[in-house]
């Protein structure tokens, strides 16, 4: 999820702004410090100055082996904070030149926990401390110094994302989807789109740790911020598998159906298995129109070949039980008999495309009872939704109270928004 950090970045950034003043006396250091007041004033032991002077003028030409073994003769005589300072001061940058980025952990622990490293410095020295071993996957080390830069205020465009994937590698779930959540709404604040790789290492991980509503919130994000045909059967398929991982309760048949309409609405049906599991669903359901007008569109869309044995077989099925089923007409007169008979009703009316006639219907079995409210409601909001009154649906989805029905209901409300018109499918 995060990239690399290059050599060269890191060479610049712990380079940058590594300025040794060396003075004697309290005089002297106050002259400096008018005089400099950005770097650190140093009262460095009388033994030291030497070698340090020569390491600097080393540097100052470019002689690192030179430089570093003037430090090296530096840091066998140091005796204060001060002296220690300046050797790893000294020394970082030529450290951090060399290709072993572990090599540096030391010098910047020594400069973390040094009183007279500039505060600064510190949000850097943090930062990198934890991203190095962050890169090697080691995310229990990373962490703590991540936190830390953060806190310290360190400005990094992948710090926000380190911290909260060193959260979750090492078992602190919510907390590191807390962090991207955060991170991506600072993206949305700045103006701009947050990666969509952010939303699915979110899904993965939640989706792993089997929690499932959260999961089934994610997907609802994910597909409002990158509403592509992909995406939709990505996330719709991920939502089904996760209801169904873990020992979860499996979805049944009818809700299988309806987000199954979904993917038909958002044109995320991808091949001939995806049709002739939706069709043959339909047909289980006792719906042979949606069975037909599903396996016509297969096939019109070339997604299911003419020679498709399957297609075939199941395409006379729903032609003979069309032919054996009570006239539409007749099965619109029953419906006021019962809250059963009018989902029947309307059921019929959807499969067939007549959106406006199904949210009658519909309308008609709630107020009749006898049937699961939120079933009824799920299924009143698509056909509105289909026949473009969006307000209705939105009524309709928000009496869909009860999971998994609710989850599946907030996929049609995201579609519904994203959608200029929402229009029919057709059947």
């Amino acid at each position: 999820m995060m990239k690399l950090i290059s050599h060269a970045a890191l060479v610049a950034v712990l380079a940058a702004g590594v300025t040794v003043t060396a003075v004697a006396t309290p005089a002297v250091a106050q002259k400096k410090k008018d005089k400099d007041a950005g770097a650190p004033q140093l009262n460095l032991s009388e033994a030291i100055r030497k070698p340090v002077s020569e390491a600097q003028a080393a540097i100052a030409a470019k002689d690192n082996t030179t430089a570093m073994a003037k430090i090296a003769e530096a840091e066998a005589i140091a005796k204060t904070d001060d002296d220690r300072y300046v050797v790893n001061a000294l020394k970082l940058p030529i450290v951090a030149q060399g290709q072993d980025q572990n090599a540096l952990l030391p010098v910047l622990d020594a400069l973390i926990s040094n009183p007279k490293t500039p505060q600064t410095d510190l949000p850097r020295y943090n930062y990198f401390r934890g991203a190095i071993p962050f890169q090697n996957k080691k995310y229990a080390d990373a962490l703590p110094y991540l936190t830390k830069a953060r806190d310290l205020g360190y400005q990094d465009q992948n710090l926000a994302l380190q911290v909260a994937q060193s959260m979750i590698e090492t078992g602190n779930v919510q907390g590191g989807v807390a962090e991207i959540d955060k991170a991506i709404k600072a993206e949305e604040a700045a103006g701009r789109k947050a990666p969509q790789d952010w939303y699915n290492y979110a899904i993965a991980k939640l989706f792993a740790s089997g929690q499932k509503a959260e999961t089934a919130a994610w997907l609802q994000r994910s597909v409002k911020a990158y509403p592509t045909a992909e995406n939709w059967r990505k996330v719709i398929l991920v939502y089904r598998d996760g209801r169904e991982a873990k020992g979860g309760q499996p979805l049944d048949r009818n809700q299988r159906l309806d987000l199954f309409r979904l993917m038909r609405a958002t044109k995320a049906l991808a091949d001939q298995s995806d049709y002739l599991e939706y069709a043959n669903l339909a047909y289980q359901a006792g719906l042979p129109y949606e069975t037909k007008a599903v396996l016509d569109e297969g096939k019109a869309t070339g997604k299911i070949p003419a020679t498709n044995a399957t297609a075939t077989q199941l395409l006379r099925d729903s032609q003979a039980a069309i032919k054996s089923d009570a006239p539409l007409a007749t099965i619109e007169k029953q419906a006021s008999t019962s809250g059963k008979a009018a989902m029947g009703a309307g059921d019929v009316n959807l499969a067939l495309g007549n959106y406006a006639k199904a949210a009658e219907f519909y309308r008609l079995a709630l107020s009749k009872g006898g049937v699961d409210t939120s079933e009824a409601n799920l299924r009143l909001g698509q056909a509105l939704t289909q026949a473009g009154d969006k307000a209705g649906a939105r009524t309709a989805f928000q009496g869909v109270t009860t999971a998994p029905r609710s989850e599946i209901a907030g996929f049609w409300t995201n579609w519904m928004d994203m959608s200029p018109t929402a229009t029919a499918t057709g059947a």
